[in-house]
Formats: structure tokens, C-alpha cells, sequence
């Protein structure tokens, strides 16, 4: 374009580098807890990037979903925001909630992924709606749980296998968690048959109602065991 009879232009797409980051607000929940998940979307331009979309396949190991922000929708166990404008100033930050399940064993129950599905802008360094589940470029990311396990086992003992008629018996109940986690909340029940009566001497805040004796909110570390006992004549 040497003479003034010629010229070019030069054009290039806009270009949007997204990110996503993913956290959870407990990665050791209880089975039965709610956690909160976080999705941020970061913009790194260089310039803002409009109608993008992101997508969370939530995982077999959580249910009740929940509190979804940001005009989120719920379809099956995916939620899709959609329509979202990401500036390169601010990034933008959508949740849910949603309640831990017990385990079932299942491969990758507890890992919960996201990822931008689209943009109308060009991404240099990612694929939107590609993952092939290692969430290996920036646009995608998960976030894992492990619920906290606590292997509880009982055993009762009674002071006299063969007491008579009108003796005092103590029972002894030894509650051991075999761990890995702590175990909290812990209930116990002892139904006393009828060939017992002056049901007493309940350790450990137990609470007697009609035969039935219940201790409750009982907390047992990983290793440790809670001794109960109580008394009743024969």
C-alpha cells in the first residue's frame, strides 16, 4: 500500500481472557450439613466480556440445592447462569447451597465442578464447554467435600448376669468410635424391659422417660469411648 490509490484495514476479534475459581464454605462437613459453593469469574480483558455463560453440574453426594444467586436456574442437578456481563474491573461471584449426603461409594460424589460455557467474546487461553474432567485450563474449576466419618460401635455390660429377685444391677454401656473423624451429636437410647423397676443413678445427663433412657449431644473424639451407666433392681 505504497500509493495513496491502495490501503488496508486490520481487524481483530475482542478478546476476553475468563477465569473461574471455585470454593466451598466447608470442605469437612458433617452428613446432613448445608454448604455454601462459590463460583468467582475473573476477567483478565483485555476487554469486558458480555452474555457469559457458566455452568455447575452439582454431584450425587448433595441434594436440596438452593439460595442459587445471580438468576441462576436449576435443571435436574445442573444449575446455568446465563446472560452475565464480567468486567475486567470486577469479577463476578454467583453461589448456591446445597445439603451433604451420606456416602454411597460412588466415584466423585463429592466433587462438584464448574465452567464458563460461553462468551461473546474470544477466550485466548481456554475452551469454553470443553472440560474432559480434570478442569485443566483457567474458565473451570471444582471443589470437593469429604463428609466426616465417625465408625461407632456399642457394647453393655451388666454388673450380675444372674442377680436375685430384688437386687440392684448397674449396667455399664461403652460407646468407642473407631474414627477417622470426630463424632458429634451423639445419641444413645436403652429401652429397660418390665422385668426392671426404680430405673437410677443415670450418668452422664441421661433423661429417663416412662422405661426408655436417652442421652443425647454426646461428643466422641476419633479413639475415645463415652462410658453410660445406670442402675435398676431386678
Amino acid at each position: 500500500q505504497s500509493e495513496d490509490d491502495e490501503d488496508n484495514a486490520v481487524f481483530g476479534p475482542r478478546q476476553a481472557d475468563l477465569s473461574l475459581s471455585k470454593t466451598v464454605s466447608s470442605a469437612v462437613p458433617n452428613v446432613g450439613d448445608v454448604v455454601s459453593f462459590m463460583v468467582t469469574v475473573s476477567n483478565a480483558g483485555p476487554d469486558d466480556a458480555t452474555n457469559v455463560s457458566v455452568e455447575d453440574v452439582v454431584p450425587a453426594g448433595s441434594s436440596t440445592i438452593s439460595n442459587i444467586s445471580n438468576g441462576g436456574i436449576l435443571a435436574g442437578s445442573t444449575i446455568t447462569w446465563s446472560g452475565l456481563t464480567v468486567t475486567t474491573a470486577t469479577p463476578v461471584v454467583v453461589t448456591f447451597d446445597a445439603t451433604v449426603d451420606a456416602p454411597t461409594g460412588v466415584a466423585g460424589e463429592y466433587t462438584n465442578v464448574a465452567e464458563v460455557t460461553g462468551s461473546d467474546q474470544f477466550d485466548p487461553d481456554s475452551t469454553p464447554d470443553n472440560d474432559d474432567g480434570d478442569q485443566s485450563e483457567d474458565d473451570e474449576d471444582n471443589a470437593s467435600v469429604t463428609p466426616v466419618v465417625a465408625d461407632l460401635r456399642l457394647a453393655k455390660t451388666v454388673s450380675d448376669a444372674t442377680p436375685n429377685v430384688g437386687d440392684v444391677v448397674s449396667f455399664t454401656i461403652t460407646v468407642t468410635n473407631d474414627g477417622p473423624g470426630d463424632a458429634t451429636g451423639v445419641a444413645v437410647e436403652d429401652v429397660v424391659p418390665g422385668g426392671y423397676r426404680a430405673i437410677g443413678s443415670i450418668s452422664g445427663g441421661g433423661t429417663l422417660a416412662g422405661s426408655t433412657i436417652t442421652w443425647s449431644g454426646l461428643a466422641i473424639a476419633n479413639g475415645d469411648s463415652a462410658i453410660l451407666t445406670f442402675e435398676a433392681t431386678v
